[in-house]
C-alpha cells in the first residue's frame, strides 16, 4: 500500500531533522554558545563587572533577564568540555573560575590566556555533531541539578 502525501511529508521533515542533529555546528552557532563566558571575561578585562553578593555574574541569553555567577558558568562549561574531550587540557579556566569563586584578584594575563583557550575549544567543538552538543549538555544540567538536590549517588 503507497503512502499518502501526508505521510511521505511527515517522513521528509524527520530525515530533516535528523540530518541536522547530525551536522556539526556552524562558526556562528559556536561563537553565540560562548558568547556568555567570553562576555564575562571582557568584562573582567575592562573591570566593568556586574557582580551580585560580591561575585562576578554574566546574563546567560541577551533575550532574557536570567544571569548566573561566572565561576559558576565556567565550572559547568569545564565539566561539560571535561565529559566531551577527557584529556585535553583547561587548566587556565580551572584556575579562574576557583579565583572566582575565592574572590581572589586576578591578572590580566590569566584573563587573557583563557580566552585564547576559549578560541581552541571553539575550535575543536567544530567536529562534534549538534546531537552530541546538545546531549552532553543535558547530561550535565542533569548531574548539576542532582549534585543541587544532594543526590550526588545517582549523579
Amino acid at each position: 500500500m503507497p503512502l499518502t502525501r501526508q505521510q511521505l511529508r511527515h517522513q521528509a521533515a524527520i530525515a530533516r531533522y535528523q540530518a541536522g542533529r547530525h551536522k556539526p555546528p556552524t562558526r556562528k552557532q559556536m561563537q553565540a554558545w560562548l558568547a556568555p563566558i567570553r562576555k564575562a571575561l571582557a568584562e573582567i578585562r575592562t573591570g566593568e563587572v556586574d557582580a551580585y553578593r560580591g561575585y562576578p555574574i554574566t546574563r546567560i541569553h541577551h533575550a532574557d533577564n536570567d544571569f548566573a555567577r561566572v565561576d559558576h558558568a565556567l565550572n559547568g562549561f569545564l565539566a561539560l568540555i571535561t565529559r566531551l574531550m577527557p584529556d585535553y587540557s583547561v587548566t587556565p579556566l580551572q584556575r579562574l573560575s576557583k579565583k572566582l569563586e575565592n574572590g581572589v584578584l586576578l591578572s590580566l594575563e590569566e584573563v587573557t590566556e583563557c580566552g585564547v583557550l576559549l578560541n581552541a575549544i571553539e575550535d575543536k567543538l567544530l567536529i562534534f555533531t549538534r546531537a552530541q552538543l546538545k546531549d552532553a549538555a543535558d547530561l550535565e544540567m542533569i548531574c548539576i541539578e542532582l549534585e543541587r538536590l544532594d543526590l550526588k549517588e545517582a549523579a
